[in-house]
């Protein structure tokens, strides 16, 4: 079946994006049915006069967004239930979903086998199930009088007070229950600051290369982005602009997506910029809890005399993306501010999910459970860098002290990091390049397409190695 695509080669906008855009407007407008079984690749490539890679990553993208659907061993289809139609399950495919055969005769090496992405994790060993359930055990029987009562738009008080309790002993932040705002994820806590702090206009530094997802919150409010490259020490303050600026979202303990930990010089710099320009910093601690070797730099919280760091963290890397938990800790001069705008979106939460959580950290199931999850990552990292070193050579590799994944920083004689990844990909290997397209011509960036990440928490040794194999067959440049 041939389809009426017509690509233009000279707009701006690329190949890739004309295919996504109108195969995208055929399902919307019902020219492709639901169910109806889709062209492949190699084909669609062939009559557009296009790459197969170009058509891959479309229809990946198609995939992702809920437009087409693979059904393994048989093919990809449109969705039954494209988005933008009334009663739509707008839920995204898994990876592996979308990793699945292309129809029509598929080539083995289009199979995805091997996913590095640094969103899959292995289910097995992030939620403590037992734990989880005595919590829950625990609640019910002692506090279940709560599930009546309207609760605090901060959150229920004993988690705060668990949160206050760890962050002391963890991290060396003290801080009042008072100050502490419970919240979905380091979004939620990103859009309340952006709320409380920022008006239109507002210039707002941010880290290059870094989280897009939040950089989107900061732009829907009207502020100027200013990027801070970033190096394998994370941002560089020598490279801060001059003032005035409103705001600074940095992520220190390791660096988001590059993984780099910042230095205490550099953490002194940092707030000594923020008094002098009079910026108010947020400084979200990723992964912070899964650090292999050495005790890391105090927080910039800890060391903040003016009241300036609104610090946030999340439950969700150490027990999972479903248990949609975070906190805030902010400026005692703001935490009225940042409530009243909470409870004008939302209620409190999920008050039992709230309740379980405290009952890990109260009991220390929770700090029993980092160490579990520590040990198993640490033994894929080991092993994900033994099996780079024995098939690649001398790697250089940033960002392996701390959470789930690392950064290959490429060979200079390679191609892009997104041409490799293209490459992986139809070899059955699922990469990503470190700079987002978002962001793909700020050249100030230090690892402009350079780097590729590797994300080791979804895959076991075994396939790690495997994974790695498979890289080194198709990647010799």
């Amino acid at each position: 079946m041939n389809l009426a695509i017509h690509l233009d080669r000279g707009t701006p906008m690329s190949l890739q994006d004309q295919l996504f855009e109108q195969l995208r407007q055929m399902i919307l407008s019902g020219h492709l049915k639901p169910n109806s079984r889709v062209i492949a690749t190699r084909f669609l490539a062939d009559q557009a006069g296009v790459s197969r890679t170009t058509v891959l990553l479309a229809y990946d993208r198609l995939i992702s967004e809920g437009y087409l659907e693979t059904r393994p061993a048989v093919g990809t289809f449109v969705s039954a239930t494209p988005p933008e139609q009334p009663g739509v399950d707008r839920s995204i495919p898994s990876c592996e979903a979308r990793a699945a055969c292309e129809p029509d005769g598929c080539e083995p090496g289009l199979t995805s086998e091997f996913d590095f992405s640094r969103w899959r994790k292995d289910a097995s060993h992030l939620l403590p199930d037992k734990a989880w359930l005595q919590g829950l055990r625990n609640v019910l029987d002692k506090q279940k009088d709560g599930l009546g009562v309207r609760q605090p738009s901060a959150g229920a008080t004993v988690l705060r007070q668990a949160i206050v309790d760890h962050l002391a002993a963890s991290r060396g932040v003290v801080a009042s229950p008072d100050d502490v705002v419970i919240v979905a994820g380091r979004r939620q806590a990103c859009t309340l600051i952006a709320h409380a702090v920022l008006a239109r206009g507002d210039r707002i530094v941010v880290e290059s290369p870094g989280d897009e997802d939040i950089n989107t919150i900061f732009r829907i409010r009207g502020g100027e982005l200013l990027r801070a490259p970033v190096d394998e020490q994370g941002a560089d303050t020598a490279r801060l602009p001059a003032g005035p600026v409103r705001l600074a979202y940095v992520t220190p303990a390791r660096q988001n997506p590059v993984g780099g930990t910042m230095p205490t010089n550099r953490r002194a710099e940092l707030l000594a910029w923020a008094h002098t320009v009079g910026a108010f910093i947020i400084e979200d601690d990723c992964d912070a809890s899964i650090r292999y070797h050495g005790t890391p730099p105090r927080p910039l919280k800890v060391q903040d005399p003016d009241g300036r760091v609104f610090y946030t963290g999340s439950f969700s890397e150490t027990l999972g993306a479903g248990v949609g938990l975070g906190y805030l800790v902010a400026p005692t001069a703001l935490v009225d501010t940042i409530l009243a705008i909470k409870s004008a979106g939302e209620e409190a939460g999920a008050w039992l999910e709230q309740m379980i959580v405290a009952d890990l950290l109260t009991t220390g199931a929770y700090d029993k459970h980092i160490r579990r999850v520590r040990k198993i990552y640490l033994e894929r990292r080991d092993c994900l860098i033994d099996a780079l070193r024995t098939k690649f050579g001398d790697v250089r590799l940033v960002g392996d002290q701390t959470g789930a994944q690392l950064t290959w920083i490429l060979p200079g004689h390679w191609p892009s990091a997104q041409h490799v990844c293209d490459l992986a990909r139809l070899n059955g290997v699922i990469l990503e390049p470190v700079l987002s397209d978002l962001v793909s011509d700020d050249n100030s960036c230090l690892f402009h397409d350079r780097a590729v990440i590797l994300g080791y928490a979804g895959l076991p040794p075994d396939q790690l190695r495997d994974g790695v194999s498979r890289l080194h067959e198709c990647l010799q440049f």
